[in-house]
């Protein structure tokens, strides 16, 4: 599937989301009237919503439920294993040299559903796919959003319950260049993911990044979106942060991590490069190393997904007139804002005389 197949369903998702929540708000008339449709497609989207809660929202599957003249098991493997003795040879004409049984529309079906060449070949053009469209984005024009669980780290668990260091990972990974910032808090709330927005928004803002032209996307959480079954119209304390800075705010459908695929992979490298090999012996030096990771990742280490190049060297040279010292902003532990009222400060600027080593 293509990245602009991906953004339509994600499109379409958002846009019954808020049909419903107007219809749920000021009735099924004057939504359909606001949203220039029917009153009969907002009632559908509106009782699949009361039924199913967010899932209803998602496409349904028009396969049929039974296939009458589905091709027999032992003719799929024999398509399999000639597959796999003929890895170029189409539906066409494995069934014109072996006389398979079925039509090539079902060959090619079984070739494409079970044949491992043919997935990995999938795979590949959709990375590519998803490059290309990343080299088109201005900076910081769609980031991703997701915390981490860091208790599942086998080698960070014995510190974290010893040394008392945080549980959670708030993370943001921005697009077009893959640079990341993230926090770390000791629960997994909607305060904390509101403190670590601020945190972030406030440092872009100081950069002169208008914030009203950016977008962040997140998945489902109770961290981002509040309640799932909650009856009033009140926002979350990280909607409420997006809204002071009037960032967008995209969800995507219930189920579809992959749709979140740049963060997620922050979250398996960093586990992968830090949290198993590191070791700490207090919360000041952890909050060190990983403002030293921070660095690392977003200055020096290249990504092979994005021609080799570093986010820095990314945003050196698609966007020259940005300061470089935006991609430096230290983790925190976000329980120190909570008493705070200047949620601004914290940022600390690379020192001038390791400038050259960080680019």
């Amino acid at each position: 599937m293509t990245y602009y197949s991906l953004v339509r369903d994600m499109t379409k998702f958002n846009y019954r989301f808020w049909v419903v929540k107007k219809a749920l708000e000021v009735g099924i008339s004057k939504a359909a009237r606001e949203f220039k449709t029917t009153r009969k497609t907002v009632r559908k989207w509106r009782d699949r919503y009361e039924k199913k809660n967010l899932q209803g929202l998602k496409d349904q599957s028009r396969r049929p439920k039974s296939v009458p003249n589905q091709m027999a098991q032992e003719d799929e493997e024999k398509v399999v294993n000639l597959r796999e003795s003929h890895k170029k040879w189409g539906a066409r004409r494995l069934k014109e040299r072996y006389r398979l049984k079925g039509s090539e529309r079902a060959i090619h079906r079984v070739i494409a559903q079970r044949c491992e060449l043919n997935k990995g070949r999938k795979r590949a053009k959709k990375r590519r796919n998803l490059s290309e469209m990343k080299k088109q984005l201005k900076f910081f024009e769609k980031s991703q959003v997701d915390t981490k669980d860091l208790s599942d780290i086998l080698n960070y668990w014995p510190a974290m319950k010893f040394l008392n260091l945080s549980r959670y990972e708030y993370a943001l990974r921005e697009l077009s260049t893959g640079a990341s910032f993230f926090a770390y808090a000791d629960e997994n709330n909607s305060t904390y993911a509101g403190l670590f927005a601020e945190y972030v928004l406030e440092h872009l803002k100081s950069y002169g990044i208008d914030t009203a032209r950016i977008a962040w996307q997140t998945d489902n959480g109770s961290e981002y979106i509040g309640s799932v079954n909650k009856k009033s119209n009140s926002l979350s304390a990280f909607e409420e942060a997006l809204a002071r800075f009037k960032v967008g705010h995209n969800r995507i459908p219930p189920r579809c991590s992959w749709m979140q695929g740049d963060v997620e992979t922050f979250n398996r490298i960093v586990e992968d490069e830090f949290f198993d090999v590191e070791s700490f012996k207090n919360n000041t030096q952890f909050l060190g190393k990983t403002y030293a990771y921070q660095l690392y990742f977003n200055y020096i280490r290249t990504n092979r997904y994005r021609d080799n190049k570093s986010p820095v060297m990314i945003l050196k040279k698609r966007f020259p007139n940005v300061d470089p010292n935006v991609l430096n902003l230290p983790p925190i532990r976000l329980e120190s804002l909570l008493n705070n009222p200047a949620k601004s400060g914290y940022h600390v600027p690379a020192p001038a005389q390791r400038e050259h080593e960080l680019t």
